[in-house]
């Protein structure tokens, strides 16, 4: 009636909206509240509300929704409607509408007015939920959806109010079917509002909500199968992300827990949306509802979640089975039920992706896939088979190319692993009937598809055997070997045979097909199908894939494949109606296919012969063949079969690439002359074929006859020719005989046949007489044959390397030819050339030289146009280099080594010259190529020569002047010294540097040629060292004395530069005090660098330059050269402060203070006395105060070192802290951004510089301005905090400073002050704490309750030193009457600013204090797992520190509960449980009061798991018999775990430990629980249950209770007996070795030494169980041995020799180590650096314990059964690994060498293996993180000591050295070296390479030295190849000079090593001296028997010396002993 009354009154109408309007406009929070209060207008204003609310938030209205909720935070009023009686649905409907808006609003922009929403949440569920869940039965839709939406509203407001809301509805069938409640016009409805509610569940709830959503039955399943094709698409958008995101990808939801959810009924209602037909209700492509677009969205969006659910390993609910469904277990049972009932995989192209996908990622369901399916794949002429064939190659095409069987980390039984290789590489549908079915249907598309099918299985086991043959994989496999893997092959192949169908079935189908083609076209004329090309082109390819796959039933066939060429080709060439496809097939098959399968020389069976033509063979076609191939690559595919089926003959195995001059001229012809050509070849090569013995007989006889010619000409007899075997069948004889007299040896037979040997036995085929012979039998000579024969015949002659026997072959049959034809005639006088004109005319002519030269040149242009073959390169390299001739003349003239000639000297030596620069130019070109080829030995006879050369040149030029050309010997010798060893190199060098300064200098003191070509010599041999390291030149003492003369008597820069960097190589060279005079007089940078590196690292140096420079001649030049002269005189004063023993003492040097720093700072030192200094010191602090000083404090350090000992030092500091703290507060002033590397050594001189009286001013100014410019830097704020410390807070500190309160007054209200303490990574706030710390205590007055949210905020709860500060901070603030009591619970981090933050903006009134919730909230679970883990028990409670324990606060406030369930969850309660194993009984207690304000909690909360955990808690405090007792920590960790394991009943493991529970009524402290039950288990589960339980251990043992606890229950044994059973598996072994390594770590057992040892000895190693082994061996020794050995540092050495007495472990014990730890050697292949320094360390350690208890053993005299020493092969081991992670390829190749040598056939794979290693790492660490690199690093050179100290235990083996004399060390002979004295020579250079290149160390040199002298030098044999490497001597050298230099700064120990060291030297000068002959010792004889005596001066002897050097008339003496006496006198003189 009121409508009625509107529409009557226009004019009422108005006026009521006017007035409606101006009300709206007034409409507030308070308005909306007073509105309710009144019952009239309580419905009006929830309307109002509404309506208002919906158009919110909105910044043109006011928020009414805001301000009601701030003045009624309980919404009091709303629910004082609600309760009323009588509400009607419409009203209810307002309400529960007006109360979801104010939800709405709180959960998104009002967050900060959350506290509403919770109260809400709060009095709906406590009071009206009943109300609520009854309502949703009514029939009123739009009251139920309304219900509905305010219930998601609720859910919505967090993971709290989901889990009460929850826990309150129960779900029946009348909730359920509030899901199929749809509304058939499309409006929103019923349904639309239950799937929001249920899927805000999963929106807003925690984890656990979520899982109980997923546990409950049909809550939510009940909208995925009823309905969901018909939803809209919003909605389907909703469900599938919310699912994906909240479940599928959510980490906390485990995999059963999915596949519980997700079964193949629900998987397959969600894939029913592939065929969504609903609503589109949003806007996509721009088109409104495009309905097309929505299927297409759709089907995208379920595509994408069901390939995340079930591909994804990490989210899904695919498991991983290795085994490939082949173990027989259940596997993925829910996806296979799922792919089977998609029937519209074949229809559908997304769904064959999600079928092809799935199987993909879970190949062990693809076998029961194709058993279960209903698709049918019986051979059939229907387009659904060809569909479901098309799904099969999809699937199958999807898998890996290579089985992933292959990648197993563990070995599988072969038959095992061939049924995994088939899961993948054969569908289980195909077999010999479905192939054979498919074959014979007379369908074309059927025949096509099957065979495309068969082709596709074959290329998949084609790949597959592949990789099984590739032994480059196998040969660095720990698992697989080759020979293994070839047997492998052998059963693929039989597998494969049995499905497969046979040959003869392929090839019978290939005839029919021909047929039928045949057939058709003598009835019509038609074409070939395309389908029918393709499917002979197929059989084709299936019959070459045959031959790959299994070629055994190829080769069983007696099949003619020859007859498959009918109907390609015919007599008249290529059919041009057969398609190119079939062409280059058919080719492809006779080239797979051996020979023997086809009939080539056999006549061909043609329907029509043709008279004329005669007989043709299969041959003449494939020739016919080759010239009428129109394509390339027929072309080239044709040729490649012709040149195998003639090499396949076995006529032409070493001369077959003569066939190809053969073919390359016959394709040269014109078309109109090949069918000639062809015809004459087919019937040449017919008979050689067939009748071969005839011909090579022929050609060897002529090959005989030519070398008996050779012979006869040159002067030698006939059987000394030099050819070794002159005839083909003897040839063949002897390999027959060799091979089978060596019984498979076959490496013994190489050297017999070599290249040089097959090219002058087969110089050209036996196609060559046959040619002749067939033409002089037919005496018919055709223009085009005679044309062609001479051309090839003439390239065969330019091939050959000696053409003498070709010539005499064509000659032979010349005689007997009566020709006329041009060409014959023409190429007679041409090879007529190379023939001798009669019989004493020596062989070698300029015609021949000649031919010679032209084929180098043809050789030449063949390698530039090849350069891409390596191979070609290679064959054409050594045919041109080994040839005679080309040897023989090279440097002939200069060797003096002509071969025989008739040439004039004039002609000879242009000859000469010729070739020699012919050669060494293609030399220089070929040489690199070479040595890239590693075939450097090709050309080693021309290195040699050039060698051979120069020295004869140099030998005839000594008496000479200098050259002023470089000759050919010298131009050849610096061309190609690059290829040339160093070490051969070394006699040239010699010989140049002892040449007269005449030829070495030229008159302008400019290098010679010579100067010029050693300059060069040496100089790239050192270039290649730095590059490479490579060796180089190995320069001995004379070398470089030559070379110090040369640089003296010249001016060449070039030389300086060299001799530079010599002296950065060896430390000490003999350069006399000539060179240090050279070096002052010039001023280039390498004379200034040169006399520097002199002056640093020779006393005698320093002398000379005291002489000199206190001679009053040199005043002027040093005066004129003061720059250079300031470079010397610095290194002069460096060294000068070393006190030298050989230096003068009573010089002192005074130098004025003008000059460089550095140079002043030496003379400082120096000062004869601090008066001196005064004047310096008086104004260095006013010149140090500038910011630009930095480098003059160098001065003030001089300073202070000289007045160490004086009484002014103090004041001295005093001024220089005054000005270190200006220079500071400058540069913080200039500098805004810190210098981190000069401030920092600034900021560490002022902690040094430190004292108590300290100028104010000077203070203030650096504290202003540090804590303004450098408020962030870490290293001023610690240096502030010692300075504080030191400054303030004593009688002395002046009044004037900083008030300490005003120093925390400028900390704390700086700008950057919050940031910092907040950002809790930063090292500034690491600083800035430890200052706030310093100044509270010195302090306490500042002390402010405002400060405890900016430290709580900066406090993370954790062990770190910083979060320890704060804890002493706030209990400083304690102390001083600042309590936290307001703070009920502490929150900490982050929430505590976030929680001050909305405590400010809210005010008192809105504001609560934090929940328990929130604090819980905090506890990061990987954290407090951690913690359970690593439980500090060893800490105490330290009362100035700590006042009570973290969770106690939880349970103080009665009136709030605490979630239990949160509190475990949290992993609170096992921290707490933790607690319990303490050794401080304070912490126990508290841990016991917090359990027990727990367990009163939890008896009143309400969840599914508390009646578990009651009886958990009730078990374990049974089980504690008296107060406060110490819980064992293996039963904590048990706790833990059980108590975690009943939040997730889902997993097995939640039955077992419940049946344990319920079982038992206390905790037995005295056992671990369950263990035995749980390690032998008979459940299906049972490795779940085991690995469970060793879990338990490995966490829980940690201290020696635990072990005992273990041990008295028997654990040990039964992990023990059962770790070496093949029960156990690789997991559960590295688990018990963990637990074994946990329980050794914390007590001292040796119960698993013996079993471990047998373990290591008979087993295969992994590497991560190798890692825990060796773990354990490291943990159990070093805590057995205790306090007898300290634990080293890691590169700390122990490197002495074993002691004789002090406390060792029992020898037996030791030995037991000894001998695990040698076993472990071989398995080292696969650790890293770190593994490898604990096994070291270890094997190290015991070595040395094992000396001390032999020792001792030996002392007190008892019998001592030796234990095993180092052998040889063990420390190649060693030395291989640590050469493998270094990456030290020099260390490789010498062990390689030495492995080969001496065929050490165990370490011959694993060095090579580690090459390839090598080369692996040096590409991944090309992109590897520098972090990593330098780590790894790091640990290799803390290797370094360990290995030495190692090494150094080796001894070599015993010998007999009085029975016979030893024999000197050779490299000439391999024989005779042994392997001690090799391995003696790699350990020895690898110890001094170390040592020479890390700091200097006395204890390991001394270690090093002791050991070489008391086991190295009496081998006489090891002595003598140390004394012929040259590398040794220079390390030797080097570590001696450092030796000096270490002596020269030390006393007392090193002037020990020096002595040590110096008598080791002249052992080994002794020993490489020949002077100390037999004269030798006569003269030193008389020495000793003078001195000896008592004499002061050996007269007798002097008195001997001058008879032999100036008494005349006698004998004149040998010369040595001459040399000997002038030496004795020129010393005694001088």
């Amino acid at each position: 009636m009121a409508s009625k009354r509107q529409n009557g009154d226009p004019l009422e109408s108005a006026t009521t909206a006017k007035k409606t309007k101006t009300d709206e406009s007034e409409f507030s929070g308070t308005v909306f509240k007073s509105m309710l209060k009144d019952s009239t207008k309580a419905l009006k204003g929830l309307e109002t509300f509404v309506r208002f609310a919906k158009k919110l938030p909105c910044a043109e209205i006011y928020d009414v929704v805001e301000g009601y909720i701030k003045i009624s935070v309980e919404c009091s009023e709303i629910f004082a409607l609600l309760e009323e009686e009588n509400n009607s649905e419409s009203e209810m409907m307002l309400i529960f509408q007006s109360l979801e808006m104010i939800l709405l609003r709180t959960a998104s922009d009002l967050s900060q007015l959350s506290m509403v929403g919770s109260n809400i949440v709060r009095k709906t569920v406590s009071t009206h939920m009943k109300l609520i869940l009854s309502s949703l039965h009514s029939e009123n839709h739009r009251f139920v959806r309304q219900c509905l939406c305010f219930l998601s509203a609720v859910v919505s407001q967090g993971a709290e109010a989901a889990r009460d809301v929850f826990s309150q509805i129960h779900i029946s069938k009348g909730l359920i079917s509030l899901a199929r409640r749809r509304d058939k016009t499309g409006k929103p409805d019923v349904r639309m509002a239950y799937i929001q509610f249920v899927l805000s569940f999963l929106m807003s709830g925690d984890n656990t909500t979520i899982g109980q959503i997923l546990e409950a039955k049909d809550f939510l399943s009940e909208i995925l199968t009823n309905g969901l094709k018909e939803d809209r698409l919003s909605i389907v958008n909703l469900i599938l992300s919310t699912l994906q995101t909240r479940v599928v990808q959510n980490k906390t939801i485990t995999k059963t827990q999915k596949v519980r959810f997700f079964s193949a009924s629900i998987l397959g209602q969600i894939a029913s949306l592939y065929k969504w037909n609903g609503i589109v209700d949003v806007s996509v492509a721009e088109k409104e509802k495009d309905e097309g677009e929505g299927k297409r969205i759709v089907r995208e969006l379920v595509h994408n979640f069901l390939l995340d659910l079930c591909c994804s390993r990490k989210h899904g609910i695919s498991f991983h089975d290795p085994s490939l469904g082949t173990a027989g277990r259940a596997g993925n049972i829910v996806l296979l039920q799922f792919l089977v009932g998609l029937k519209q995989a074949t229809e559908d192209e997304m769904v064959a992706e999600l079928v092809v996908s799935v199987l993909k990622a879970s190949p062990d369901i693809l076998t029961r896939y194709f058993k279960e399916t209903n698709f049918s794949f019986s051979p059939r002429n229907k387009s659904t088979w060809l569909e479901n064939i098309t799904l099969l190659k999809k699937i199958y095409e999807a898998q890996p190319e290579v089985s992933k069987a292959f990648q197993m980390n563990e070995m599988i039984p072969l038959p095992r692993l061939l049924s995994m290789v088939l899961v993948t590489s054969l569908p289980s549908v195909c077999n010999k009937a479905f192939f054979t079915q498919g074959l014979n249907l007379p369908n074309l598309v059927v025949q096509h598809t099957t065979i495309s099918l068969l082709a596709f299985i074959l290329k998949r086991a084609q790949k597959n055997i592949e990789h099984c043959l590739d032994k480059t994989v196998w040969e660095i496999s720990d698992i697989y070997s080759p020979a293994l893997m070839e047997e492998f092959v052998q059963l693929y192949r039989e597998a494969l045979s049995k499905i497969l169908p046979d040959i003869v079935s392929v090839v019978s189908n290939w005839q029919s097909h021909s047929k039928e083609k045949e057939d058709a076209v003598k009835t019509t004329a038609r074409q070939d199908d395309p389908q029918l090309i393709l499917v002979k082109a197929l059989l084709l390819r299936v019959m070459c894939l045959y031959q790959r796959v299994v070629p055994h039933l190829v080769s069983q066939s007696k099949f003619d494949f020859s007859k498959l060429l009918k109907g390609i080709v015919t007599e008249s060439g290529i059919k041009q109606e057969v398609p190119p496809v079939l062409q280059y097939q058919i080719l492809q098959l006779a080239l797979e296919l051996p020979a023997s399968k086809f009939s080539w020389f056999r006549v061909q069976d043609l329907p029509d012969p043709d008279p004329e033509k005669g007989e043709r063979s299969v041959f003449y076609l494939l020739l016919k063949m080759f010239v009428s191939s129109n394509s390339n690559y027929l072309k080239t595919s044709t040729r490649m079969l012709v040149l195998k089926v003639l090499r396949d003959s076995g006529v032409f195995e070493h001369t077959w690439k003569e066939l190809e001059l053969w073919l390359d001229h016959l394709a040269l012809l014109d078309p109109s002359q090949q069918e000639t050509v062809i015809q004459f070849l087919d019937h040449v090569l017919m008979r050689v074929v067939c009748n071969p013995h005839v011909y090579t007989e022929k050609a060897a006889s002529m090959v005989q006859e030519a070398a008996y010619l050779q012979a006869n000409q040159s002067g030698q007899e006939g059987d000394e020719a030099s050819i070794p075997i002159s005839h083909i069948d003897d040839v063949l004889d002897m390999v027959d005989v060799i091979v089978e007299g060596s019984e498979g040896d076959v490496e013994e037979i190489g050297p017999s046949l070599t290249d040089d040997i097959i090219l002058q036995t087969f110089p050209f085929s036996a196609i060559v007489p046959a040619v002749l012979e067939l033409l002089l039998n037919t005496q018919c000579f055709i223009s085009v044959t005679s044309i062609y024969m001479a051309a090839v015949l003439c390239d065969v002659l330019h091939c050959q390397r000696d053409p003498l026997a070709l010539c005499l072959t064509l000659q032979h049959y010349d005689k007997e030819l009566n020709s006329s034809d041009a060409s014959v005639v023409t190429f007679y006088h041409y090879y007529s050339q190379w023939l001798p004109k009669h019989t004493q005319e020596t062989l070698v002519s300029p015609s021949h030289l000649q031919y010679t030269a032209d084929m180098a040149a043809h050789y030449g242009e063949t390698l530039h146009c090849c350069s891409s073959a390596l191979q070609i390169q290679l064959a054409v390299l050594r045919s041109v280099f080994k040839h005679p001739v080309v040897e023989q003349w090279f440097l002939a003239l200069e060797l003096s080594s002509l071969p025989p000639h008739s040439l004039n000297p004039v002609r000879l030596k242009q000859l000469c010259g010729c070739l020699t620069e012919m050669t060494l130019t293609l030399l220089e070109s070929s040489a690199a190529a070479l040595r890239d080829l590693d075939s450097l030995e090709l050309i080693g006879t021309y290195l040699t020569a050039a060698q051979r050369a120069v020295l004869k040149e140099l030998q005839e030029k000594r008496s000479k002047s200098c050259p002023k050309k470089e000759s050919p010997s010298v131009r050849a010798l610096l061309a190609l010294h690059d290829y040339i060893d160093p070490s051969s190199l070394k006699e040239v060098v010699s010989t140049l540097l002892l040449l007269p300064q005449k030829c070495l200098v030229a008159p302008e003191k400019q290098l010679s040629v010579y100067g010029h070509g050693v300059l060069q010599l040496l100089s790239d041999s050192m270039r290649r060292f730095s590059e490479d390291h490579s060796s180089c030149i190995a320069l001995s003492q004379a070398h470089l004395r030559g070379l110090a003369a040369l640089l003296t008597s010249s001016q060449c820069v070039q030389l300086e530069d060299f001799l530079l960097q010599v002296k950065t190589l060896h430390s000490s060279p003999p350069y006399t005090h000539n060179v240090l005079l050279h070096c002052i007089q010039r001023e280039s940078p390498s004379a200034q660098a040169m006399g520097v590196l002199l002056l640093e690292n020779c006393s005698t140096h320093v002398l000379s330059f005291e002489l000199w420079c206190l001679e009053t001649s040199n005043l002027t030049q040093i005066s004129s050269q003061n720059s250079s002269f300031l470079f010397l005189l610095n290194a002069y004063l460096r060294r000068a402060t070393i006190d030298d023993p050989t230096r003068l003492k009573d010089r002192e040097v005074g130098v004025a203070t003008g000059l460089h720093v550095e140079v002043v700072s030496g003379l400082i030192r120096l000062a004869a006395a601090n008066s001196d200094l005064t004047p310096l010191m008086n104004d260095l602090p006013a010149i140090l105060q500038k910011t630009d000083s930095i480098e003059r404090w160098k001065l003030a350090d001089s300073i202070s070192e000289k007045l160490s000992d004086s009484e002014e030092l103090c004041q001295w500091r005093k001024s220089l802290l005054s000005a270190a703290l200006l220079w500071l507060s400058a540069v913080y002033k200039e500098q805004k951004d810190p210098q981190s590397l000069h401030e920092e050594t600034m900021l560490t001189r002022l902690k040094s510089l430190l004292v108590k009286h300290i100028t104010a001013s000077d203070w203030n100014t650096f504290v202003k301005s540090g804590l303004k410019y450098r408020y962030r830097d870490p290293n001023f704020l610690g240096t502030l905090t010692t300075l504080v410390e030191v400054i303030y807070g004593t009688p002395e500190t002046p009044k004037e400073l900083l008030p300490m309160a005003t120093v925390h007054m400028m900390t704390t209200s700086h700008s950057l002050f919050l940031p910092t303490m907040l950002s809790t990574q930063d090292d500034s706030h690491k600083s800035l704490v430890s200052l706030l710390l310093m100044l509270v205590k010195k302090c306490p007055e500042v002390c402010n309750i405002n400060h405890f949210l900016v430290l709580l905020g900066a406090y993370g709860a954790s062990l770190s030193t910083t979060d320890q500060k704060i804890l002493l901070l706030l209990q400083e603030y304690e102390k001083n009457n600042i309590s936290l009591t307001e703070f009920q619970y502490v929150l900490w981090g982050p929430a505590a600013v976030e929680h001050h933050k909305a405590r400010k903006s809210l005010g008192h009134s809105l504001w609560q204090k934090p929940s328990s919730e929130q604090l819980l909230s905090l506890l990061a679970a990987d954290r407090m797992l951690n913690t359970v883990t690593h439980f500090p028990q060893q800490r105490y409670i330290i009362p100035q520190v700590v006042t009570g324990y973290a969770f106690q606060g939880l349970f103080t406030r009665p009136q709030c509960a605490v979630d239990c369930q949160k509190f475990v969850s949290s992993h609170a309660l096992g921290v707490t449980v933790a607690a319990l194993s303490s050794y401080d009984p304070k912490v126990r207690a508290a841990a016991y009061q917090v359990l027990g304000s727990f367990y009163q909690h939890l008896e009143g909360a309400r969840f599914r798991e508390k009646r578990q955990l009651l009886y958990l808690l009730d078990t374990v405090k049974n089980g504690i018999p008296k107060q406060n007792l110490r819980m064992p920590n293996v039963h904590v960790a048990y706790i833990t775990k059980v108590a975690q394991q009943i939040l997730r009943p889902e997993e097995h493991m939640y039955m077992v430990v419940n049946k344990f529970l319920l079982g038992t009524q206390f905790l037995d402290l005295k056992r671990v629980p369950d263990f035995f039950k749980l390690f032998y288990s008979f459940d299906l589960e049972r490795k779940l249950e085991r690995d469970w339980v060793l879990s338990v251990l490995e966490e829980g043992v940690r201290d020696k209770h635990c072990y005992e606890i273990c041990e008295n229950q028997g654990i040990y044994q039964t992990l023990l007996g059962f770790s070496s059973t093949p029960l156990c598996d690789q997991a559960s072994q590295i688990q018990i070795v963990n637990v074994l390594r946990q329980t050794a770590r914390c007590a001292c057992f040796i119960g698993p030494l013996r079993e471990l040892n047998v373990f290591v000895s008979c087993r295969f190693f992994d590497s991560k169980l190798l890692s825990s082994v060796i773990e354990l061996l490291h943990a159990l020794w070093f805590t057995n041995l205790g306090n007898k050995e300290s634990k080293p540092e890691a590169n700390s050495t122990t490197s002495e020799r074993p002691q004789t007495s002090g406390k060792c472990l029992p020898l037996p014990i030791i030995n037991e180590f000894l001998c695990t730890l040698l076993t472990i050697i071989r398995h080292l292949g696969g650790v890293n650096a770190l593994q490898m320094k604990a096994f070291l360390h270890t094997l190290s350690s015991v070595l040395l314990h094992c000396g001390t208890a032999l020792n001792a053993h030996k002392e007190a005299g008892w019998l001592t059964l030796h234990p095993q020493k180092l052998l040889c092969s063990e420390v190649l081991r060693l030395l291989q690994r640590w050469a493998a992670l270094a990456r030290d390829a020099s260390l490789l190749s010498a062990l390689q060498t030495l492995v080969n040598k001496h065929r050490l056939k165990e370490l011959m794979g694993k060095i090579l293996n580690s090459k390839h290693a090598q080369f692996r790492m040096e590409k991944q660490t090309e992109t590897a993180d520098g972090q990593e690199e330098k780590l790894e690093q790091a640990l290799l050179d803390e290797c370094k000591p360990l290995l030495r100290n190692i090494l150094i235990h080796w001894e070599p083996k015993e010998k007999d050295f009085s029975s016979s004399k030893p024999e000197p060390f050779t490299t000439d002979k391999p024989e005779s070296s042994n392997l001690d004295d090799a391995t003696a020579c790699v350990i020895l250079k690898w110890a001094l390479k170390t040592l020479t290149e890390s700091p200097y160390d006395d204890s390991s040199t001394v270690a090093v030295l002791k050991w070489f002298s008391s086991i190295i030098l009496p081998r006489t044999s090891i002595i003598d190849a140390i004394l012929m490497d040259e590398g040794i001597r220079m390390d030797f050298l080097r570590l001696y000079h450092q030796t000096c230099d270490h002596t020269a700064q030390e006393h007392g120990s090193a002037v020990d090593t020096l002595q040590l060291f110096s008598r080791v030297m002249l052992h080994l000068l002794e020993a490489h001296s020949t002077s100390l002959n037999e004269s030798g010792l006569k003269l030193l004889s008389l020495y000793i028997y003078e001195l000896w005596s008592g004499a002061r001066s050996p007269d007798l002897l002097l008195t001997h010396a001058r008879l032999l050097c100036y008494r005349t008339g006698i004998r004149k003496p040998k010369a040595h002993v001459l040399r000997m006496c002038k030496d004795i006198l020129s010393a005694l003189e001088s």
